[in-house]
């Protein structure tokens, strides 16, 4: 049995707390993806330092948190970062296939089993949830709020997007508020929120940075798109997150200086890889690289410039601000996106970065996203004579298709499809 496996037992059996495995975890990574140790550290070490734990689930307003002295854990970013373990992400899909409701998409059975296992190592404050546009996600925060014994606060988000709506979300922001302040038992400092609001701003337009420098030719280096959005989601309005994104920045930009690119035997293909969040397609990304000269160009859906603060002394406009990002951020990687919208960003994301290969990893547990498919693979088709890669995933749970699966699936595209051979 290998030191991971162990350790995957260890975390399942109580004897390793599973926030000290994900730290050893994130400590151990290294590659060109982003670094999210500090981020795990900080979770790890809250309430030890003062300060009160928040679980969150969705685009929850970070910066009314963090303006709280309160850390924030986004229960989402655990699956993206354990399951590249296998073992351990099995058991954990088990335990909440024999307790919970059975019905729920891997990435959040994957959760639930933490919440049931009781292997976290940490107990949350508080639990502040906004379930974005899937059947999935909105029952997992019903579920999981049978286990958790705190205060929780739920959010209500329409899919219609209009003034009427953004008002109704903003109602809900200023009981938020009232309710992290019984919670912390402090009052909201507004300075604070400015100063999160800031460096919010700040991650956002290097994040954007970050997605445009993928446009040199040759690419520096693949995308990691929907990573950094998920971290956005739990890191944004901190210094940390803007200096991870800076050094990301700084070899990017000296990697276009030097005409580098990942593939070793030099850029031949450009990949656009539309899916959601696949940890494996790090891996995957890699594999293109070094067999087919192939760079992951751009990946994930529908990334957009963010909604910044200009206001930040007028506490209407921020909240304001931060209502509209809440119904863009349910959005994410094609959740709840109509059609029209969906094909605007795939054409966006064509124009933008000229990739000549397209694939969809589609998450079996994401029906809303499947729904979709035919019409865009028959949109790129008619409109640019495109072929695009359909392929059917688990984006948690590796038993329904292994790495090495997909990596076949792929090659064989790229041979017969793409290089004809």
């Amino acid at each position: 049995m290998t030191e991971d496996l162990i350790k995957a037992d260890f975390a399942m059996s109580g004897k390793m707390r599973l926030i000290d495995y994900i730290c050893e975890m994130s400590a151990s990574d290294s590659g060109d993806g982003p670094g999210d140790l500090k981020y795990w550290e900080m979770v790890r070490d809250a309430q030890s330092n003062g300060k009160k734990l928040i679980f969150i689930n969705g685009p929850v307003p970070l910066e009314l948190i963090y303006a709280l002295d309160c850390v924030p854990l986004y229960l989402d970013l655990i699956p993206s970062r354990i399951s590249e373990n296998a073992e351990l992400t099995a058991k954990l899909i088990n335990v909440t296939e024999t307790r919970a409701n059975c019905a729920l998409c891997s990435r959040q059975k994957t959760n639930m089993g933490i919440l049931l296992s009781k292997n976290l190592g940490l107990e949350p404050d508080a639990y502040v949830t906004m379930p974005i546009l899937c059947d999935s996600a909105r029952a997992a925060c019903t579920e999981m709020d049978r286990y958790m014994d705190v205060p929780v606060f739920h959010f209500d988000v329409p899919q219609r997007r209009n003034e009427k709506t953004l008002r109704y979300i903003e109602t809900q922001l200023e009981m938020l508020i009232e309710f992290l302040e019984g919670v912390t038992g402090v009052s909201l400092d507004w300075e604070q929120v400015k100063y999160r609001a800031e460096l919010y701003n700040r991650s956002a337009e290097l994040l954007e940075e970050c997605v445009r420098l993928r446009r040199a030719r040759p690419c520096p280096m693949s995308s990691r798109t929907t990573v950094w959005n998920e971290m956005m989601n739990a890191f944004g309005p901190t210094e940390e997150m803007a200096k991870l994104l800076e050094g990301e920045i700084t070899l990017c930009k000296e990697r276009i200086k030097k005409d580098f690119s990942p593939c070793p035997d030099g850029e031949k293909h450009r990949v656009l890889m539309l899916h959601n969040l696949l940890r494996q397609a790090s891996g995957l990304t890699s594999v293109l690289e070094r067999a087919y000269g192939a760079v992951t160009v751009a990946d994930g859906f529908c990334f957009e410039k963010r909604e910044s603060f200009t206001k930040p002394d007028d506490r209407k406009d921020c909240l304001s601000v931060m209502s509209r990002r809440m119904q863009e951020g349910s959005m994410a990687h094609g959740a709840g996106v109509s059609g029209e919208e969906l094909i605007d960003s795939i054409e966006t994301l064509l124009r933008d970065f000229e990739p000549d290969v397209l694939m969809f990893l589609g998450n079996r547990g994401c029906r809303h996203s499947w729904a979709s498919t035919k019409m865009v693979s028959d949109v790129v088709s008619k409109r640019y004579g495109m072929p695009i890669l359909m392929l059917d995933v688990d984006n948690t749970d590796f038993r329904y298709k292994s790495e090495k699966e997909i990596e076949i699936l792929v090659s064989e595209y790229m041979d017969t499809v793409i290089n004809k051979r």
